[in-house]
C-alpha cells in the first residue's frame, strides 16, 4: 500500500510540474543583451553584454539561448559558435538558473568590417525540472553596434581636373581653411601653441600668434553619391563604394573637428531602423559619432537619383552653406544638374575619372588618387 501510494505521489508530481513548466517556462524570464560602445572602428573590439533574471519561483535546471550574429562580428576562439551560413554564425550560450537569480556574462567581439549590425530574434530552449519535456520559443531582443569606416590622411590624394592626367596633386585642402589669418598679435598666456607664428618668432625674436576671423556662417553639406549610372541600383564594386565612404567620412571629420557646422546626405539605402540616410550641418564630438553612425549605415543599394536627391537638398540650405560630393564617377549629367542649383559653391571628388564636357564655374572638380595611382578610367 506504501509503494503504490508512493507511485501515486510521484506521477502527481510529474504531472503538476509538467503542467507548470508548461504555462511559466518563459514566464517572467528577462532577457537583455547590448554592447558596451555604440560604435567603434574596424579591427577594434568591444565589449558584449548579456543578462538573464528568472523572476519567479519555478527554477530553470537547463536554459540555452541560440542568437544568430553576422560573420563579420567575432567571438573568442573558446567561445561555443557555428557558422550558419557566409553571412552568419550562431552563438549558443547554456544556462542553469535558480529562482529570482540574475546570471550577467560579458564577451569581447572584435569587429572586422564597416557597417551597421542590429541583433533582433534568439531562440531559446529549456526542459521542465525533470528534463523529460523541452520547451522552445522564439524571442526579439535589439541590440546594435556601428563599425565605423576608417579615417584617412587625405593630404595629398586629390589631383584637380584642370591638371595634366593628373600629373600634380592638388597644395591645398579642397575647401577654404575654416580659419582665415588676418593679422599677427603678441602672445597672451591664454594662447594656444598650435596658433604661434614660428617663423615671424624666430625672426622678431618674440611671441608671435596668427589673428584669426572665424567663418561662422559657413556649412557644409556633404553628399554622398552611390550612382554610377541612372538605370544602376546596385554597386558591384564593394572595394570602390568603400573607398568612397572612408573618403567622406575622413572629410567630415576633419570639417567638425575645425570647427565648420557639417552634414551628410546620401542616395544609399541605410540599414537600421528609422535611419534616413540624412544628417544635419552641426559640430562637436556627438555630432562625429552621428555622422560616422550614418556612415557605417550606408549600404552599396542606390535609393534614389543624385538629380532627385539634389532636389531634396538645395531647397532647405541656408546661406552659406557649401556642398561638397564624393561621387564613386562623374559625367555631363552631373555637371548639369550642379549647373541647375545656381551660385551654390560645390567641390566634388571624383573616385573614377570620368568625360566632362564642361565643369561649371559653380564646381571645382577634383579626382582621387591612392598612393599616387588614379583608378582607371570608367
Amino acid at each position: 500500500m506504501n509503494a503504490l501510494w508512493f507511485i501515486i505521489v510521484i506521477l502527481a508530481f510529474i504531472l503538476v510540474q509538467n503542467r507548470l513548466y508548461e504555462k511559466n517556462i518563459f514566464n517572467k524570464l528577462f532577457i537583455s543583451r547590448e554592447f558596451e560602445s555604440k560604435g567603434v572602428f574596424p579591427g577594434e573590439t568591444v565589449t558584449y553584454k548579456f543578462s538573464v533574471i528568472n523572476k519567479k519561483t519555478l527554477p530553470m535546471t537547463w536554459l540555452e539561448i541560440q542568437e544568430k550574429l553576422p560573420i563579420q562580428l567575432q567571438f573568442d576562439a573558446e567561445e561555443k559558435v557555428e557558422v550558419y551560413s557566409d553571412a552568419s554564425v550562431l552563438h549558443y550560450l547554456t544556462f542553469s538558473i535558480l529562482p529570482y537569480q540574475r546570471i550577467n556574462r560579458r564577451y569581447t567581439i572584435k569587429c572586422l568590417k564597416r557597417g551597421y549590425y542590429e541583433l533582433r530574434d534568439m531562440a531559446l530552449s529549456s526542459t521542465n525540472l525533470l528534463g523529460s519535456k523541452t520547451y522552445t520559443q522564439e524571442r526579439e531582443v535589439p541590440a546594435a553596434i556601428a563599425v565605423y569606416p576608417n579615417i584617412r590622411d587625405l593630404g595629398d590624394e586629390f589631383i584637380p581636373a584642370n591638371t595634366m592626367m593628373g600629373d600634380f596633386s592638388v597644395n591645398r585642402w579642397i575647401i577654404d581653411d575654416p580659419m582665415m589669418i588676418i593679422g599677427i598679435r603678441d602672445y597672451q598666456s591664454t594662447d594656444s601653441f598650435k596658433s604661434v607664428n614660428w617663423k615671424l618668432t624666430a625672426r622678431n625674436q618674440k611671441m608671435l600668434v596668427n589673428k584669426y576671423d572665424r567663418t561662422a556662417d559657413k556649412k557644409i553639406m556633404i553628399i554622398f553619391n552611390t550612382e554610377k549610372s541612372e538605370y544602376t541600383m546596385e554597386v558591384t564594386d564593394i572595394e570602390l563604394i568603400e573607398a568612397g565612404i572612408e573618403i567622406a567620412a575622413s572629410i567630415a571629420v576633419k570639417l567638425v573637428e575645425n570647427g565648420i557646422p557639417t552634414g551628410l546626405a546620401t542616395n544609399a539605402v541605410c540599414i537600421g531602423q528609422n535611419s534616413t540616410g540624412l544628417v544635419q550641418p552641426s559640430t562637436g564630438s556627438t555630432h562625429i559619432n552621428e555622422l560616422l553612425t550614418t556612415f557605417s549605415q550606408i549600404s552599396n543599394f542606390k535609393k534614389l537619383h543624385s538629380r532627385e536627391l539634389l532636389k531634396l537638398l538645395i531647397k532647405d540650405f541656408s546661406w552659406g552653406t557649401e556642398i561638397i560630393i564624393v561621387t564613386l564617377s562623374v559625367n555631363n549629367e552631373l555637371m548639369e544638374d550642379l549647373q541647375d542649383i545656381g551660385d551654390t559653391k560645390t567641390t566634388v571628388i571624383a573616385l573614377k575619372d570620368g568625360k566632362v564636357d564642361y565643369i561649371p564655374s559653380n564646381v571645382s572638380l577634383f579626382y582621387y588618387s591612392k598612393e599616387g595611382e588614379k583608378y582607371e578610367a570608367i
